[in-house]
């Protein structure tokens, strides 16, 4: 029973009550009354008028008496019924607010009793998933951050560790012949570019996290942009061993920032080009477009991915295979660009396995309404 419905019994309690006790004492008092009367003798009428008269007093007195205990014992069950109530549910409030600050986040109010504290254990328990999800949050951020930094410190090593072992060999002497010379300064400037690139992109991974990645979006045919993009493109990837076909079906616009997609596709591309099976590999972009969105689909015939790692290789640094970490160049920020710069245009990217073997990145991009 809710505090309302207490109240309101209780009201109505304290009316009908004291009525009724004291109908119930007033007629026990007559009775008592008129028996001590009848159980007299009396001599006279004077006698007999003073007597009843002390009686009725006596009756009168009692019966005030009897309906202020009762007034008393009504109001103290009354009142403890409801108090109890009230302090029941603060107790259960104060548990929980202790059971947070001990750190114990899973912690929720039972929400079966329909009173007046239901909105606020309700209240509560929102307030406790919300500080929960934060709180997850920010200890995921914190992972990410740490993962950061200790991709970076891999990366950023082996360049490093090469540039200043060859600048050691010259200036110990070590090239004897200008050839010798050529193919260390030749290390060196590949090496720093390695460093360049990765820089660069680490610049523009973390622009693209944090929104801040200065985008000119305009109404744009993906099919047509892809189209022209793969025929300049592939010319240049023939030659590293991968063939790239583009194909489509249907025509939709979508707002896009020419640059974001011809950058995320050239990532995409060099993924595939890096994880080709064979000295030769194939990748095909078909674009689909619906009533909802366009689709683009990358699917090429290389490694593809271990189930169990498929869902993190959108994370920066992360490398699917660690046994070819060695063997395949790369930062492991490509994917984690892509993945970022289609969440800021509004779209999901998926990736799947694909048989016998190979991997398939489908980005679905919403399509512009046709009264833009």
């Amino acid at each position: 029973m809710s505090v309302k419905q207490k109240l309101f019994l209780s009201n109505i309690m304290m009316f009908s009550v004291p009525v009724l006790a004291y109908a119930v004492f007033s007629y026990i008092a007559d009775r008592l009354s008129w028996q001590y009367l009848l159980d007299q003798t009396f001599y006279s009428f004077e006698q007999f008028r003073s007597v009843t008269e002390s009686v009725q007093r006596v009756a009168r007195i009692c019966t005030v008496a009897a309906l202020f205990v009762t007034l008393l014992l009504l109001n103290t069950l009354l009142s403890r019924g409801i108090l109890r109530r009230i302090r029941d549910s603060l107790s259960q409030l104060s548990e929980g607010l202790r059971q947070l600050r001990q750190g114990n986040r899973s912690f929720r109010l039972q929400e079966t009793d329909n009173d007046e504290f239901v909105t606020v254990r309700s209240d509560f328990n929102s307030m406790a998933s919300q500080l929960q999800q934060s709180i997850e949050r920010v200890e995921q951020n914190e992972r990410n951050r740490k993962e950061l930094l200790a991709g970076i410190s891999h990366d950023l090593r082996s360049p490093l560790t090469s540039i200043r072992a060859y600048a050691e060999g010259l200036l110990d002497g070590v090239p004897r012949t200008e050839e010798d010379k050529m193919q260390y300064l030749t290390t060196i400037r590949d090496k720093t570019a390695d460093l360049q690139k990765l820089v660069n992109k680490l610049f523009l991974f973390s622009r693209i996290d944090m929104g801040q990645n200065e985008d000119h979006p305009e109404k744009l045919d993906v099919a047509a942009e892809l189209n022209e993009l793969c025929s300049a493109i592939a010319p240049e990837y023939e030659d590293k061993g991968l063939h790239i076909v583009c194909s489509s079906e249907g025509e939709a616009n979508v707002m896009a920032d020419p640059d974001t997609i011809h950058r995320i596709v050239i990532n995409i591309v060099e993924n595939s080009c890096k994880y080709k099976l064979s000295e030769e590999g194939n990748l095909h972009i078909h674009t689909v477009a619906n009533d909802k969105y366009v689709s683009i689909r990358f699917t090429d015939d290389g490694h593809g991915v271990a189930p169990e790692a498929i869902e993190n290789i959108f994370d920066a640094f992360y490398r699917a295979d660690p046994s070819r970490n060695g063997k395949i160049s790369g930062s492991g920020l490509g994917l984690a660009i892509v993945s970022r710069a289609v969440r800021n245009m509004n779209g999901v990217i998926i990736a799947r396995n694909v048989q016998p073997h190979g991997l398939e990145l489908e980005i679905q991009l919403p399509i512009l309404e046709a009264s833009v």
